[in-house]
């Protein structure tokens, strides 16, 4: 019956309830999980309707882990599901809305759970969103860029982020320098190919006035010091 309302309805507000309800069983029935990516790409390309739109998008994000088949492959449709997805999200964060912006980011973050390469895609756009007024999407823009870190992407996005600690204050400029030390020390350095560029960043750090992580940096000088 929901699956029926799903495929036929015209109606946004109950397609949006019959939406978040089917996306709340997936993780109950994973054949629901794949039966839903075709249906909800058909719909956000007919809609224009921004928050049905996004309510489908979110919906793929949370039922894309559940869809994989036993033997760990995707779904047959995921690629083009994710692409489609990826595509109007950037839409979002190119809307002059602050909220729809907000709301982009969020999808990239779901996204980037079972498609970190999609979101590497819109990087510089995300670096972007770190000169924004609103910090909320400054906030939200950092927790992807730091998602998404490589070892080829690790120095420039390290470098992109300092400019920024030097630009800014107060509790941003901490959350700043906290998501640098998290990306360079994840996973015991992993990211990490040039440890005498790293220690540089680290006294950089170690002289900024005001910054709340110097236990945190020592700790780190102390570390790379004894093990590299």
């Amino acid at each position: 019956k929901f699956f029926k309302l799903l495929t036929t309805s015209s109606n946004n507000w109950m397609l949006i309830k019959v939406v978040k309800l089917l996306g709340s069983l997936v993780s109950e029935e994973p054949r629901l999980a794949r039966k839903l990516l075709e249906p909800l790409v058909t719909i956000i390309k007919n809609t224009g309707a921004k928050s049905l739109q996004y309510e489908c998008i979110f919906t793929i994000t949370e039922a894309l882990p559940f869809s994989r088949r036993e033997d760990g492959s995707e779904a047959r449709n995921a690629p083009e599901v994710i692409a489609t997805c990826s595509e109007y999200l950037r839409g979002f964060i190119e809307d002059a809305d602050q909220n729809l912006k907000y709301l982009g980011l969020v999808g990239l973050c779901n996204l980037m759970k079972s498609s970190p390469r999609s979101v590497v895609d819109h990087r510089d756009l995300i670096l972007g969103c770190l000169n924004d007024d609103d910090v909320t999407i400054r906030t939200k823009a950092l927790e992807l860029l730091a998602g998404i870190a490589s070892k080829k992407s690790l120095v420039d996005l390290v470098h992109h982020l300092l400019d920024h600690v030097r630009r800014s204050e107060g509790s941003y400029r901490d959350e700043l320098i906290a998501k640098i030390l998290w990306m360079c020390r994840r996973d015991k350095y992993q990211l990490v190919t040039d440890f005498a560029w790293y220690v540089s960043v680290l006294l950089d750090l170690a002289v900024m006035q005001g910054a709340r992580h110097g236990r945190e940096v020592a700790d780190q000088l102390m570390e790379i010091a004894l093990r590299v």
